[in-house]
């Protein structure tokens, strides 16, 4: 399988990088073809310029500056996401990625006359979300639990028709042990090499 993992964290010391580590180990011993995209490591911008959010509808030949990012996706067969969870959902830097990466002529088309996009993601088959919560879960289900229904729902419906979701998280990280760090992250590469 064809697995892109982008990670987006800040802090190369963070217990999410561990998480990254695991991802790797597990995918390799799956032997997949691995791309990871470190968001922040390789300085993307999320920021979507009013440039851009004009010229949205333009091909994506016209945004070369993208032209890595998009052939990933569109190589891909698995995508895994590697975040943190904040303020609950996706850090900034995944949502712009998400934001200026997802584009026409990648993700999606809006045929003239048409009021719906057409996904054309079709390659992507799987989606596993591999994310860490400093709040209990139950804080994180009163907010509704976006960062899971963007993944889960916005973009798995952009993909393959039977795409298929999952989401591997760690509630309450900021209270919780080492032995209980341990035990996620066995959990992590475990689920990694069963992609």
């Amino acid at each position: 399988m064809k697995v892109l993992v982008v990670y987006a964290h800040p802090d190369s010391a963070s217990f999410n990088h561990a998480v990254l580590d695991e991802v790797l180990a597990g995918l390799q011993s799956a032997r997949h073809e691995v791309r990871v995209r470190d968001l922040y490591a390789e300085g993307f911008e999320p920021r979507l310029s009013r440039e851009e959010k004009r010229a949205h509808l333009s091909p994506p030949e016209s945004k070369p500056q993208l032209a890595d990012h998009f052939a990933d996706l569109r190589w891909c067969d698995a995508l895994v996401l590697v975040h943190p969870t904040w303020w609950g959902a996706q850090p900034a830097m995944l949502k712009g990625w998400i934001d200026r990466v997802w584009a026409r002529g990648v993700a999606w088309e809006l045929p003239d006359g048409a009021k719906r996009l057409k996904p054309i993601l079709h390659n992507v088959r799987r989606i596993v979300t591999f994310t860490t919560h400093g709040s209990p879960w139950r804080i994180n289900a009163l907010q509704g639990v976006p960062g899971r229904r963007i993944a889960n729902r916005s973009l798995r419906v952009i993909c393959h028709p039977l795409c298929r979701t999952r989401w591997i998280a760690m509630y309450g990280i900021d209270a919780s042990t080492p032995e209980q760090r341990a035990r996620h992250l066995r959990r992590v590469r475990r689920v990694a090499s069963r992609l």
